[in-house]
């Protein structure tokens, strides 16, 4: 659903409103199941969606004004071979690549509902172009963006653009002695990427971000690494180890006591995987209910996949959910995580 506030002149055009209200109402008459009841049922259903859709209302429907974080994992491929990551090693055949239209859709009929769209892989920079013309319907729409790169990719060109869109950068930066990154990374590029990293300091500024993954492996860097940043200039945080096919452990324990109190913020994430599946948490396969995606992107408009039961029940779920990922940044306010 559109959850819009008082029209603006910098809103999409008019043709995007027809789409918006077409796609609202093709899945809402698919669920009226009385003849006689379709005509009143549309009726009542337009005018709740000129409501949201013109004007400011306190209401919060389907997930909430602004409360929801689009999180695109465009790539499994990556360039380095890091051993605290096991994505890398299932990279997606070609032909089962989400075109990129239907992600930029997919943006399209959420983006009301978007506080962020965040670009993940494996290594996103893969798909440059892709990326790009991301940033720059994010920002047509007025959607922050946030892409989380090995930084191997960078060059100028890109940098500029990507500054002049306002989007913000974070570069995973687990060491920043030469033999440990080299390690970590599973590739001798600690002398191409560091002046990358520089590069992007230059240009982005305050747009940059480094970010660190803690385990026991890293756990001696990551200081060394807070402290470059803060040579530097550059906020830094920290994400715990997770378990995504690599061979790193984690640096806390297992048995962390969360706060029962606090609904896992994840349940309100739309995920989607470098083929359009649909999930609302790359880990919450260990929810029984939620093994299998709730839909795909290239096959079913967004707002229908979101709007089934399962999914409904998935997000209550996770509501009381308390596995380790409660910690992942995807948990936190993005203004409490880089300091």
């Amino acid at each position: 659903m559109s959850l819009i506030y008082r029209r603006k002149s910098n809103d999409p055009s008019f043709t995007h409103v027809i789409y918006d209200y077409i796609g609202e109402m093709k899945p809402f008459i698919k669920r009226v199941r009385k003849p006689h009841l379709l005509l009143p049922m549309v009726l009542f259903k337009s005018i709740e969606w000129g409501i949201y859709r013109w004007y400011k209302t306190p209401i919060r429907r389907f997930y909430g004004v602004k409360g929801n974080e689009l999180i695109y994992m465009i790539t499994n491929a990556c360039n380095d071979r890091c051993p605290k990551c096991g994505i890398w090693e299932r990279p997606e055949p070609r032909d089962q690549h989400l075109m990129i239209e239907h992600f930029i859709n997919c943006l399209k009929r959420l983006h009301h509902n978007l506080y962020q769209v965040t670009l993940t892989g494996g290594e996103p920079l893969i798909f440059k172009k892709d990326v790009m013309l991301i940033a720059e319907e994010a920002k047509k729409l007025n959607v922050p963006m946030v892409t989380i790169t090995n930084g191997r990719f960078l060059e100028e060109a890109f940098l500029t653009r990507y500054k002049e869109l306002g989007h913000i950068l974070v570069i995973s930066v687990d060491s920043v002695e030469r033999e440990k990154w080299n390690e970590f990374r599973g590739r001798k590029n600690f002398d191409i990427v560091m002046p990358k990293i520089m590069l992007a300091k230059e240009i982005l500024g305050d747009q940059l971000r480094i970010q660190s993954v803690l385990s026991k492996e890293s756990a001696e860097e990551i200081p060394k690494v807070r402290d470059w940043c803060k040579q530097h200039g550059i906020q830094f945080n920290i994400q715990y180890n997770q378990d995504f096919g690599g061979t790193w452990t984690n640096a806390i324990s297992e048995e962390v006591n969360y706060d029962n109190d606090t609904p896992c913020a994840a349940r309100k994430n739309i995920c989607i995987y470098p083929n359009g599946d649909v999930v609302k948490c790359f880990d919450h396969r260990r929810i029984p209910l939620a093994k299998e995606p709730l839909g795909n992107i290239a096959k079913k408009d967004i707002i229908e996949i979101l709007c089934t039961k399962r999914s409904t029940e998935v997000s209550k779920i996770m509501k009381t959910c308390n596995l380790p990922c409660k910690n992942m940044s995807c948990n936190k306010p993005q203004t409490l995580l880089f300091n």
